[in-house]
């Protein structure tokens, strides 16, 4: 039963793994600003940071609001050069080791390897540890990105289902935004694990919009020296509505349109496939542990 359910652990670990492989977005370069991952030179915005840190004449909470863009930069560039590495390492470890434990596997299953049986259920135990703590790193930094941070090959900024961005104040008189945050600026900002949403990809109703719909009249079209995410945060919640010498009075509402096509769906579900089986992986290395460490525990060979 040990060598049965060993063999199961050990196959089950390569077939997610190739799967995690096949379907990871930095391996694969599903996600175009990934390629530069790899070699971001964190130490700049950590110079940076340390920079504007020491020079700075504001103290208490001013000085933590200017230094908070400063501290974002450098946490992210960790972020995304930890995950480069971890995506490589973790996935194509996880592939080798447990390929490894399936032809041991698979040698005592078939009563080959009953000499070496302890030495297997050590390198089970060893491997199962080993790609566990890598592949649940892996799974903690990706899913904190997937969820907390914004593309930055793209600017999206966050609708609703509808594309709406922002609705009429009529006290203020300004179109208020409906995802702003005074104490987090980029929360107008579209994350990655929104790009699934149906209005970050082809969306019918706004593809067909005419001219004299009030979703293409709405749409909010960007300035040459500002956009909405720089209105909101510097309007304290609020846009003029005014773009380009126009203004919108006539609308309850702005609209964005981001694609025609659904290559932001296609990033989404490549993501979220890599996590869940990544998930599996995890699973299935504390049950080659678990049997690994039977294994070495075992006093009668071939049980």
């Amino acid at each position: 039963m040990k060598k049965t359910l060993f063999l199961i652990f050990s196959g089950a670990i390569v077939i997610f793994s190739v799967i995690c492989i096949c379907s990871s977005p930095i391996i694969n370069k599903v996600l175009n600003e990934s390629l530069s991952w790899g070699y971001l030179n964190c130490q700049m915005e950590a110079d940076d940071y340390k920079k504007a840190k020491d020079t700075t004449p504001l103290t208490g909470d001013a000085k933590d609001k200017y230094l908070k863009p400063f501290k974002h930069s450098l946490n992210l560039c960790n972020r995304k050069k930890a995950m480069y590495g971890l995506e490589y390492s973790s996935l194509i470890l996880d592939a080798f080791l447990g390929f490894l434990c399936l032809i041991l596997g698979l040698l005592h299953y078939f009563d080959v390897g009953k000499p070496f049986e302890k030495v297997t259920g050590i390198i089970g135990l060893a491997t199962g540890i080993i790609q566990f703590i890598l592949t649940l790193v892996y799974v903690c930094y990706s899913g904190y990105i997937f969820t907390n941070d914004t593309p930055t090959s793209s600017t999206f900024y966050k609708a609703d289902s509808k594309g709406i961005v922002a609705t009429w104040d009529t006290t203020e008189n300004k179109y208020k935004c409906n995802y702003y945050d005074k104490d987090d600026e980029y929360a107008v900002f579209a994350k990655y694990n929104d790009l699934g949403k149906k209005i970050y990809n082809y969306d019918k109703d706004i593809y067909q919009a005419d001219s004299n719909d009030k979703v293409k009249i709405c749409t909010y079209s960007y300035k040459g020296y500002s956009d909405f995410g720089d209105d909101c945060n510097s309007g304290e919640g609020y846009v003029d509505g005014q773009t380009a010498g126009q203004k919108y009075r006539t609308c309850d509402a702005l609209y964005v349109k981001y694609s025609d096509e659904v290559e932001n769906k296609y990033i989404y579900d490549r993501w979220v496939t890599t996590i869940i089986f990544a998930c599996f992986i995890i699973a299935c290395d504390i049950g080659l542990a678990i049997f690994g460490f039977l294994l070495f525990k075992s006093d009668t060979p071939g049980i």
